[in-house]
């Protein structure tokens, strides 16, 4: 059946004016325009490969930049050095380059690439200057205002109030923050001041720079008591709850543990029954992702020998997961894997598979497979599906270029012998060079964002199109990171098993 991808797809969950200059498993690069200024994004894990990136990419561009690094992690030497030889190499022209937020971690390697090492920083994009070749007048003007800040944090009394867990209290709208902590007076990290700063001038309801109107002394020292008194109260029930909850912990010591351990050998069982790497097969390039949502999973996956070359590719879902799930996982992938290797036919192995899981499965539990078998010398892959996910065949050289791997079929369990055999049908691909077939389980598919949509697979069409040269490894990585990036931090609902096999 035809499979297209959305009318006009977005190649990525981004706002349009993005221009994302590099995307790699590991990290991103993105720039976006902010009037004169070039705002350059770098998230994700830091990899030297950057650098070329930005040279050929963003610096050969008649512009000012401003990097925002709040979000990328693994900061090295090299980055920061790149930044600081260009910033120098600009100031020839009239280009600029600023550091938005850069942190502890960047200032402090400035200072090991050279004691005078400066570049202009803003604790927010919002304070960039209208124009980078007032930059200079902008950044004394900070600077002032900085100083004025410490000199405030040193010296007024009023700015000095901090609670029981060193908080500080803003004396314009005696509001306690959290994340600015004043541990000792002798000295304000950069941080400190830098948070500071974009609380007043970002949320304080209370401050005004042309004329400061502090709280009464006698209502801050009323709130830090009061903050003081909450804090404590907090701390002591939370330390009588954590008592009880020891005791009861402790009675259930031994118990948890010998639990904890049988968890762990059969989730190391688990992993032993699922093949640890791809085969190797002639013109082929295969990758596997495999990520359980709970230890033990659900989903299967296996490459079977079934003879004269030919291999096996099979991938399942058991309905749920957790302990349940991972058992009857073990059980139906072993007999899969005994009927294909022994019949050589997936259709075949599929009827007898579903005659051997069938009176050991409850009516309410059902396992969904799909089971090919790839001739490497014809280039053909004869497959059944067991009312599993169809998987997805891509290559901009067929027409269509999308299409599925469909074929009859209900899912192992669910009816005795007759009935299913006569619903499982076989079908035969003549693969060809360039066909990217992604195999996936529904955890891929299913995955929610916090608005409650769904993942999808038009979100994998584009990663088909876009990176059906790169290794089958990349494509699956390029996945993932969408995946992730529409997901956020909400926790992992289901398994999500994937397996992409390019022919070369």
């Amino acid at each position: 059946m035809p499979f297209g991808p959305p009318p006009a797809p977005k190649p990525r969950p981004l706002p349009a004016a993005d221009n994302i200059l590099a995307r790699t498993p590991s990290y991103e690069v993105v720039s976006v325009p902010r009037g004169p200024w070039m705002l350059i994004t770098l998230r994700g894990l830091y990899d030297d490969s950057m650098l070329e990136i930005l040279r050929s990419k963003a610096f050969t561009k008649k512009s000012s930049f401003a990097f925002d690094l709040s979000n990328l992690s693994g900061i090295a030497a090299p980055l920061v050095r790149e930044l600081y030889f260009t910033a120098n190499k600009f100031k020839a022209t009239d280009q600029r380059i600023v550091l938005v937020n850069p942190g502890e971690k960047i200032s402090s390697l400035l200072t090991l690439i050279a004691p005078d090492a400066r570049i202009a920083t803003f604790p927010t994009v919002e304070e960039l200057p209208s124009d980078p070749r007032t930059l200079e007048q902008q950044v004394e003007r900070l600077e002032v205002e900085y100083e004025e800040l410490r000199k405030n944090l040193f010296t007024n009394p009023l700015w000095q109030f901090v609670d029981r867990e060193t908080c500080w209290l803003c004396p314009f709208c005696a509001n306690v923050l959290d994340e600015v902590k004043i541990v000792s007076r002798v000295s304000i990290p950069q941080q400190v001041i830098d948070n500071v700063y974009r609380h007043l001038h970002r949320r304080c309801i209370g401050f005004n720079p042309k004329m400061p109107r502090f709280k009464p002394q006698a209502e801050l020292e009323a709130k830090i008591k009061k903050v003081n008194a909450e804090k404590y109260s907090a701390s002591k029930s939370l330390a009588s709850a954590m008592e009880t909850k020891m005791k009861v912990l402790e009675d259930k010591a031994q118990l948890a543990d010998s639990l904890e351990q049988s968890l762990k050998i059969a989730v190391d069982r688990q992993r032993r029954l699922l093949p640890a790497k791809a085969p190797q097969i002639p013109e082929c390039d295969i990758a596997i992702t495999y990520r359980p949502a709970q230890r033990l999973s659900g989903d299967f996956y296996d490459f079977i020998d079934m003879g004269q070359g030919r291999i096996g590719i099979a991938i399942g879902d058991v309905a749920g997961h957790g302990i349940e799930a991972g058992i009857l996982m073990g059980m139906t992938k072993k007999v899969l894997n005994i009927r294909a290797s022994e019949l050589m036919n997936p259709a075949e192995a599929m009827k007898q598979a579903n005659i051997d899981v069938y009176k050991d499965l409850d009516r309410q539990t059902f396992v969904t497979a799909f089971l090919g078998m790839f001739d490497p010398a014809s280039r053909t892959l004869i497959y059944a599906r067991a009312g599993h996910n169809p998987p997805l065949l891509y290559n901009r050289d067929r027409t269509p270029p999308h299409s599925k791997l469909e074929s009859g079929g209900m899912m192992l369990g669910m009816a005795p012998g007759a009935l299913f055999d006569r619903a499982m049908v076989s079908e035969t691909v003549q693969l060809q060079s360039g066909d990217v077939i992604l195999f996936y389980t529904d955890g891929l598919e299913e995955a929610k964002n916090d608005k409650g949509e769904l993942f999808g697979l038009a979100r994998c069409s584009p990663v088909l199109e876009q990176d059906a040269d790169r290794p089958a490894a990349y494509i699956l990585g390029a996945i993932a990171f969408d995946l992730d990036r529409f997901c956020g931090s909400l926790p992992q609902e289901d398994d999500i098993t994937a397996i992409c096999v390019k022919v070369v």
